[in-house]
Order: structure tokens, then C-alpha cells, then sequence
């Protein structure tokens, strides 16, 4: 069977270096990026896809065993139509997927950045995208679409570049994280931090802390999930080979192979960046306000919620979605139940591929 298209990989930021919010800079930039579909001959059918927290820069592998996040979205004729669009996707600054993060190596030191990469927010994120949408001459963006984490950078998109982005789709994320969900994350970063192998970020010639990353992606499933999707798979079945003060219960055995397997495809301090990254994302940044980054916002913004979402609660869709409203722009709200909570936005393709279509429909 055919392979997976390789990844593709460009230095950005090689002249000048991006200035970063929080301070500091980085130069040499390498991003790893894939594209789908054809680029028309107006170019004016590019739709840049944003990747939720630990995604990467493959929402969707053609002809090959192995599955994209994406997989069952993308395709010709389905919500994520390759034989209309052409699709960009990048992973993210910050992360461990062929985009510059911590384990990357400075070009300045000819080390591992570890501890001293630095701090980084979605605004930066943003920019690298922008950056590379110049190198691949690309205008404007017929829509910027993501879910999560990756719909926080579609709505900066339109904030940033409002007059380079006709459309919004926004997938399960409000504009800013609540107290519980940086709660969470909190916790996710002091299993990682206080795991003995962490060594201040500077692990990458000792073993890792893996220890701590599993616990923290433990936790993770649990607010990406519902209490009646787990009922459901696992109930309180108790394992054959049970161990009293381990995976006694079924339920635990899950959680440890997401813990385990996350340790294959992410890295530690990718982790504690994004989801710092994602506590701090407020739209207000280099702005008065909220209300005057809101209404900078021209692109047809379609805001999907999900009503059992655990990390992004309806409450806080609900604000959103008051908030956009008050400031002008043009909102096309959906909302429904899933009981795969915060995840149905990577799997229930029968409940958001409407309103993928639609927030993609021609004005």
C-alpha cells in the first residue's frame, strides 16, 4: 500500500527573528507543514486548518493503514472536501511534531533548547502561520477552521488578519479558558514538573520524566471525555488481572494506555508550553480590549458547542457567543449533545459535518 505523504519542512524567520509577546525571540525557525487538495488558479480557495493541543501538522493520510486526527473529516466530498479546497496545516511553534520547540535544537548554542525555550502564546503561534503562508504565496484564506485549542487560533486569525480571512469555524472553544480548566492544567504541569526526572526541562541526555507526562495525560482524558461515554464503555468492570492499588478497574486500564501511549508521540516540555499557551490565550492581547479585538473581526464566524463539553463548558460558549454578538460580528451559532464530550469534535463527524459544510458555504 502507498505511504503517507512525508511532512514537509521550511526554515522561516531566517533574516529577521520573530519578536516575541512575552519577550525574548527566535530566529531560524523550522515548521513542518502538509497541504491537501489542489490550490486554485485565483488562489482563493486555501483554508488554513489550526490542530487541537498535542495534534500535528497530518490532519489526514491518503492511501495509507495509519490515521490523521482528522481521518474520517477529510476527503473528497466530505465536510473537509480535498477536491474543493486546498488545505494547509502546520504544527504548531512550541510543539515536538517538526515545528521549533523545546526539543529543538538553538541555532544559536547548537543545543537543545530545553529549559531556555522561550515562552510562547498564541499570537506568536499565529504569526509563524502567517509566516508561512507568505512563503507558500498564499493571499488570503478562503476560512481558518480549528477545534479547541485550535479554534482559540482560528478566532486570532480573524482578530489579527481581518482582512486576509473570509471565514471562521470554531469547534468547541471559547474565547478565553476558565479558572477550572487552567485548574486542570495546573495539575498536569506539577505531575510533569515534580516527576524526579525533569530535571528544570533539561532532560533530553537523561531519561525523560515520563512518569509525570502519563498522570498528566490521564487527567487530560478525563475532562475530554464524559461521565456517560465511560459509563457506557467501561462502567465499574474490574480487570481479570487486577492489581488492588493499580488498574483495578477497567476504567484505570484505560487511562494508563493513553497515559503510556502519549509517550510515544509527545515530548514533556511541548506539553507544559502548549498548555500554558492555551491558559493565557485572551484575545485582548495587544489591544484596548476585548471588545476592540472582537470587532476587528470581518469573517463570517461559525461557533459550534457542544453541550456536555467538560474542559470548554456551555457557560463559556454562552459568553462567547453574547460577546461576539455585542461586538458586530457576523455569528452563526450551533450547539448539540455528544456523549464523547470535548473529543466529538474528532469523532461524531455526523453531528459536525453540517456545520463544517456550512460554515464553509459560499455567501
Amino acid at each position: 500500500m502507498e505511504e503517507k505523504m512525508a511532512v514537509k519542512k521550511v526554515t522561516l524567520f531566517t533574516e529577521k527573528p520573530l519578536e516575541l509577546i512575552l519577550g525574548g525571540q527566535l530566529s531560524s525557525i523550522e515548521v513542518a507543514y502538509q497541504t491537501y487538495g489542489k490550490l486554485n488558479a485565483e488562489k482563493t480557495n486555501a483554508i488554513l486548518i489550526c490542530h487541537a493541543l498535542t495534534g500535528d501538522a497530518e490532519p489526514y493520510f491518503i492511501a495509507s493503514e495509519q490515521s490523521g486526527w482528522w481521518q474520517n473529516f477529510m476527503g473528497t466530498g466530505l465536510a473537509l472536501d480535498t477536491s474543493r479546497y486546498f488545505f494547509i496545516c502546520s504544527n504548531v511553534l512550541g510543539g515536538c511534531k517538526g515545528t521549533t520547540g523545546p526539543a529543538s535544537i538553538n541555532p544559536n548554542t547548537s543545543r537543545v533548547y530545553g529549559s531556555q525555550f522561550p515562552n510562547v502564546i498564541i499570537q506568536d503561534m499565529i504569526k509563524v502561520q502567517k509566516a508561512l503562508l507568505d512563503y507558500l504565496q498564499i493571499p488570503h484564506l478562503y476560512a481558518v477552521i480549528g477545534g479547541s485549542f485550535g479554534g482559540m487560533q482560528a478566532t486570532q486569525w480573524a482578530i489579527d488578519y481581518p482582512d486576509f480571512v473570509n471565514r471562521v469555524v470554531n469547534l468547541c472553544s471559547s474565547l478565553q479558558f476558565s479558572a477550572e480548566a487552567i485548574g486542570f492544567n495546573h495539575v498536569m504541569r506539577q505531575a510533569i514538573i515534580s516527576d524526579p526526572n525533569f530535571h528544570g526541562g533539561d532532560y533530553y541526555d537523561k531519561t525523560p520524566p515520563l512518569q509525570g507526562l502519563a498522570i498528566a495525560r490521564m487527567l487530560g482524558m478525563l475532562t475530554y471525555r464524559t461521565d456517560k461515554q465511560l459509563t457506557k464503555a467501561f462502567g465499574r468492570a474490574i480487570k481479570t488481572d487486577n492489581h488492588f492499588l493499580g488498574d483495578y478497574f477497567q476504567v484505570e486500564s484505560y487511562l494508563s494506555y493513553q497515559g503510556r501511549k502519549f509517550l510515544e508521540r509527545f515530548d514533556a516540555n511541548s506539553y507544559l508550553h502548549l498548555l500554558r499557551a492555551l491558559d493565557l490565550y485572551d484575545p485582548a492581547i495587544n489591544y484596548a480590549n476585548i471588545d476592540t479585538a472582537l470587532s476587528r473581526i470581518k469573517a463570517r464566524y461559525t461557533l459550534v458547542a457542544v453541550t456536555s463539553d467538560q474542559l470548554f463548558k456551555l457557560a463559556d460558549l454562552h459568553k462567547s457567543k453574547q460577546l461576539l454578538i455585542e461586538n458586530g460580528v457576523d455569528l452563526h451559532y450551533h450547539e448539540f449533545h455528544s456523549d464523547y464530550g470535548h473529543d466529538a469534535f474528532l469523532v461524531d463527524y455526523d453531528f459536525f459535518e453540517p456545520r463544517i459544510r456550512a460554515g464553509l458555504e459560499e455567501d
